[in-house]
């Protein structure tokens, strides 16, 4: 059987390696890149509180402060590999980041106004973050790849993205909480911060990031861009509906039914396409289809986690926001600091076989969480937040080695938009799902201990089947490897 795509050998050796210079220019804009957007994506959470006391909001407005960010980027995925190989990675970046900041200030100009007026303001501000962030993501490890063809090369620099999005989920909610805990007045400038580093990388990109294209086959697929977006938006729309409706409501009903038929017609539409927005090829190899899988079980079960985590310290131990966000950054800060050693393993140790054992190490940690109780103290919950954090970072560097090395140099911005788009999504259905196992515990009469728990079990048989999954996928990875 022909391979699906060129070999990366010949690849290799047809492209000339950037510059050490370039190189490290390229992935710092990334890392800072990556940073802003996902500083406020916890960092929202320690605000929520404050935001309610504000605007008198209800549970379900509260819930789409988080989801007007997440549904736009979500939609825009996988369009931005396709923008970028055509108009330019470096402007497609440069757009994202404008967007981000911008949506930052709308979002804290919100805080400002108060009462009811401030949410449409708010939701107005964190979609047009969303979308910048949906713009920006893909396009950050196609830069990266552009710029390190050699696959051998490129998982040391993926492991600093990956420790940029880590620091990011770590340091919101430490900062938004310190921010609340000063005493600064309004909740929006909670914002400021990333907004702030949006800006800067933006300025800093413009100076030093060298454009990149790949325009060759490429060309806008909207039958393809739309369908997807309306699957994205669908199917998560749906799921958000279900956990707040009833999942036999009219709106989640329809929301899921669209988004499935989107799908379908999505799928169709690819397999004819001239220039499809997301090549199905590349689910032909082990590797990616694999990773594939394992990017929404990574990122359902980290985002869902981090949702828990804080929904158990408040019920429970009755923290504040900034006792919350040290926990918190305890979690991700590991997982940021074991993100550069973990890419640097990967020039020993195959990404696949790193991506199991990351999905089996989280699987332990999160049963081991289904122990702690009332009386847990700081520093039995420290050390399961500390191995926790070990497993995130192997699965998230991995998964996105593995995505990235899968596919042929050229088409590094699809395999990145793919890869970043299911990553999102499995980020996205996790609080509703684990929202929804929550919420029907406690109305089972069960306790927040409890129903912790009963979430937690979900999340850790999830990564076992995630494990499971990817132990096959290694298998036949190895067998379809070429013989040296």
């Amino acid at each position: 059987m022909p391979p699906v795509f060129p070999s990366r050998t010949a690849q290799r050796d047809s492209e000339a390696p950037a510059g050490q210079g370039r190189v490290a220019a390229t992935v710092a804009v990334a890392v800072l890149g990556v940073f802003a957007v996902y500083l406020p994506i916890n960092g929202v959470a320690a605000a929520l509180n404050d935001i309610a006391a504000s605007t008198a909001a209800g549970t379900a407005q509260l819930q789409w402060v988080s989801d007007a960010y997440v549904l736009p980027m979500a939609a825009a995925i996988l369009s931005a590999g396709v923008f970028g190989d055509l108009h330019g990675r470096r402007r497609i970046f440069s757009l994202g980041l404008a967007l981000t900041g911008v949506g930052g200030l709308v979002a804290a100009l919100a805080g400002l106004l108060g009462g009811g007026a401030a949410l449409p303001l708010l939701w107005s501000g964190q979609a047009m973050s969303g979308l910048g962030a949906g713009l920006l993501l893909p396009t950050t490890l196609a830069l990266i790849a552009h710029a390190v063809p050699d696959a051998d090369d490129r998982g040391r620099y993926i492991g600093l993205w990956a420790a940029g999005v880590a620091a990011g989920l770590a340091v919101g909610p430490l900062l938004s909480g310190g921010i609340l805990e000063a005493g600064s007045g309004a909740w929006g400038w909670i914002f400021v911060p990333a907004a702030t580093v949006s800006f800067a990388t933006l300025t800093y990109g413009h100076l030093c990031l060298p454009e990149s294209k790949s325009p060759e086959g490429r060309r806008p697929d909207w039958p393809g861009q739309i369908t997807a977006a309306l699957a994205m938006v669908g199917l998560i729309f749906g799921v958000i509906e279900g956990g707040s409706r009833g999942w036999t409501s009219v709106y989640t009903l329809a929301s899921l039914a669209v988004g499935a038929l989107a799908l379908s017609a999505f799928l169709a539409v690819e397999r004819r396409a001239a220039a499809p927005l997301m090549d199905l090829r590349l689910f032909a190899s082990p590797a990616f289809a694999t990773a594939a899988f394992a990017s929404v079980v990574a990122l359902f079960a980290t985002v869902g986690f981090t949702f828990l985590f804080s929904l158990y310290l408040g019920d429970v131990h009755h923290y504040s926001a900034l006792e919350i966000g040290v926990r918190l950054f305890l979690f991700a800060g590991v997982s940021a600091v074991a993100n550069v050693p973990v890419g640097r393993l990967m020039r020993r140790v195959p990404p696949l076989a790193l991506l199991s054992a990351g999905l089996a190490l989280a699987a332990v940690a999160a049963f081991l969480f289904t122990q702690v109780g009332p009386g847990t103290g700081f520093f039995d919950l420290a050390w399961r937040l500390a191995l926790f954090g070990v497993s995130v970072s192997l699965m998230l560097t991995s998964v996105t080695v593995v995505s990235v090395n899968a596919a042929p140099w050229d088409l590094a911005g699809m395999a990145s938009a793919t890869s970043t788009a299911l990553r999102q999504f499995g980020g996205a259905l996790s609080p509703a799902v684990l929202g929804s196992v929550y919420a029907g515990c406690l109305a089972g009469d069960g306790t927040p201990t409890s129903a912790f728990h009963a979430a937690l079990f979900t999340v850790s048989g999830l990564l076992a089947l995630g494990f499971l999954g990817c132990l096959v996928g290694l298998v036949a990875a190895l067998r379809h490897t070429p013989p040296a």
